[in-house]
């Protein structure tokens, strides 16, 4: 592959001179995938981690995805930092993937099955990360009763069944809990509170920056589609469904599933939508 410098054919060589998994794919993940090659190129540090750490060999669980998009995002110190981590660390896990995929050792339901994981992992973690610099910034979401609110990421279609591909858009719902205000010095509304974090979320996964991005991320499929807020209550979606849900969005409910947010919130959305989802 002409797409190849010499670099990165340095360390195959020397990788295939020792591992024999590798001799009997050879560059077949190269012809396969010219994001693969693009990304060796860019990086070849990245393709000699992963061949000395002998992560190609193996599947990733979910937990071992939890624990390393976490320790990324943990590290960094800004909005910027955070992007540059995320979308590097992504490219790494990626071509980890692919190169499974290509070289036959993962099959499609095990490498669906890691593109969710991670997805799953990157979209906890930047909200997670993002939710706690702004809590320093206007103080912490609460409900009248005074109990803490976080955001609960609905995921949708491929995401929320388990089934991304490598190409695959995020489709999410952004909810809440409660009505309320936060505690901070400048109080502002709970809506207005999830819907600056979720515009950040958004920013962080999809912005196109020299490293690429994380996630396209597409929120039509919320209530009232782009006319309608970015952050819904659970009672405002509640309502929404049983008076204005179509029978379209029923069946894409069947794939919902609540991927960030206290589990007790994710339990309670779950349970308030099932009503609908289930006549």
């Amino acid at each position: 592959n002409p797409a190849v410098p010499r670099s990165v054919e340095a360390v195959i060589r020397r990788a295939l001179a020792t591992a024999g998994a590798l001799k009997r794919v050879r560059w077949r993940f190269f012809a396969c995938s010219d994001y693969v090659a693009e990304s060796c190129a860019r990086d070849p540090v990245m393709l000699q981690t992963l061949l000395d750490g002998g992560t190609l060999l193996r599947a990733c669980l979910p937990d071992e995805a939890r624990r390393r998009v976490t320790a990324a995002a943990a590290r960094a110190q800004d909005e910027a930092t955070l992007m540059r981590d995320l979308r590097r660390l992504r490219r790494r896990e990626w071509v980890r993937i692919a190169w499974r995929d290509a070289a036959g050792w993962a099959n499609a339901e095990e490498t669906m099955a890691e593109l969710s994981a991670f997805a799953d992992a990157f979209i906890g973690a930047a909200a997670e990360r993002l939710e706690a610099w702004q809590h320093a910034s206007l103080g912490t979401p609460r409900s009248p009763a005074g109990s803490a609110q976080s955001l609960v990421v609905v995921a949708m279609g491929k995401l929320g069944a388990g089934e991304l591909n490598f190409s695959s858009d995020v489709d999410l719902i952004f909810a809440f809990a409660e009505d309320g205000s936060t505690d901070g010095p400048h109080p502002v509304a709970n809506e207005e509170y999830f819907i600056r974090l979720g515009q950040t979320l958004i920013k962080v996964l999809s912005e196109v920056t020299a490293d690429g991005f994380v996630f396209r991320t597409d929120m039509r499929l919320r209530p009232f589609g782009d006319a309608g807020p970015l952050a819904v209550s659970f009672d405002d979606l509640e309502e929404y469904y049983q008076t204005h849900g179509r029978p379209w969005e029923r069946y894409a409910m069947l794939r919902a599933r609540p991927i960030t947010g206290a589990a007790a919130a994710r339990s309670r959305l779950a349970e308030r939508l099932r009503p609908f989802v289930y006549r």
